[in-house]
């Protein structure tokens, strides 16, 4: 019997060290072993099977680094202003599902690979745990429930049934942070106290997956008012990326506004690990419906991100290294219920 090995996400093993003859195999995702099945006899002469991974003693965490996001007001808008803010009522509980999507392209020689995972549903109860004088919210999160939903279309997928059973080990997940009033989170803490042998690579696929809150302007705007937020961060912790995003508020009804944004991936050439990265670029879209004064807005949006990684010479004599494109779309939703 088999059984798979934990994820392996970081940009390192996607990148660098997918170069090579063909594009490379990752596994995008923990999965429990296969069912059992009739095996021949065991043949002493060869290797032994390699020894199940001790499941982690004790609670293991994920941190999450905040990024550093800046906000330019462009047009305020027309009609009446107010200040848009995320502001959680101290103590109040929220039921909220949060949906993440994961897929890559891996390009070389002529050769394409995709790889995909089902979307990753986690339904929890929200608690704002404090709020200061300036809207500040510390809250937490914990996962009460788990699902998986097959992607259609999507290709290199494992099936979502059976990677419902890898999901579970999510169960109990919390998730504790903060938010500013105008949506800037600080860093974010990903930890489960009982642990199986899958937790530790589930928490990487979230951690890389995490919907993020849309950047509000600290100015009064109106219908039809336009802002930018900068965001810079690393992918998967190893590539520099800035993403801009251009928001506008397209409607609002009551207390409701809802705002759409596009956003324009860039960064400069760099190494990574004795890899050179290269022509980053890309491209995503969001759409919000914010209940000014909630927590958590409605909001649903994806970000495709591609570069090229190639291995540097060994040798000068050697022949031109052949670069290994890749694309990586990530995708997420955020549904109060």
């Amino acid at each position: 019997m088999k059984r798979a090995s934990s994820l392996s996400l970081g940009l390192l093993a996607v990148t660098v060290f997918a170069c090579g003859p063909k594009p490379k195999p990752v596994q995008l995702a923990p999965l429990p072993a296969d069912q059992p099945v009739a095996e021949a006899p065991a043949d002493p002469k060869k290797d032994p099977e390699p020894a199940k991974p001790p499941e982690p003693q004790g609670p293991v965490e994920v941190k999450i680094p905040a990024a550093k996001v800046t906000v330019k007001l462009v047009s305020p808008g027309k009609g009446k202003r107010t200040a848009l803010h995320y502001t959680g009522k101290l103590g109040v509980k929220q039921q909220v599902e949060l949906a993440m999507d994961f897929a890559s392209t891996t390009s070389q020689g002529g050769q394409t690979q995709d790889q995909s995972v089902p979307t990753i549903v986690l339904l929890g109860d929200s608690e704002t745990k404090s709020v200061d004088k300036d809207g500040k919210s510390d809250y937490a999160f914990t996962v009460t429930s788990t699902d998986a939903r097959d992607v259609k279309g999507a290709t290199g997928a494992p099936p979502a049934e059976k990677f419902k059973v890898a999901l579970e080990a999510l169960m109990g997940l919390s998730i504790g942070g903060s938010v500013t009033a105008n949506g800037t989170l600080g860093e974010m803490t990903l930890r489960i106290e009982k642990p199986t042998e899958l937790s530790v690579g589930a928490l990487e696929l979230i951690r890389l997956t995490m919907p993020t809150w849309p950047i509000l302007p600290t100015e009064p705007v109106g219908v039809g008012a336009k802002w930018q937020s900068t965001t810079v961060h690393k992918l998967a912790d190893r590539l520099d990326v800035t993403q801009v995003t251009s928001y506008e508020v397209v409607a609002q009804k009551g207390n409701t506004w809802t705002i759409k944004g596009t956003t324009k991936v860039s960064g400069s050439d760099q190494d990574v690990d004795g890899g050179r990265i290269s022509g980053i670029s890309g491209s995503g879209t969001s759409t919000v419906a914010l209940a000014d004064g909630a927590l958590y807005p409605t909001y649903k949006g994806s970000v495709e991100t591609k570069f090229s990684a190639t291995e540097p010479k060994k040798d000068p004599k050697d022949p031109a290294t052949e670069k290994v494109e890749f694309k990586i779309t990530v995708g997420g939703a955020v549904t109060p219920k």
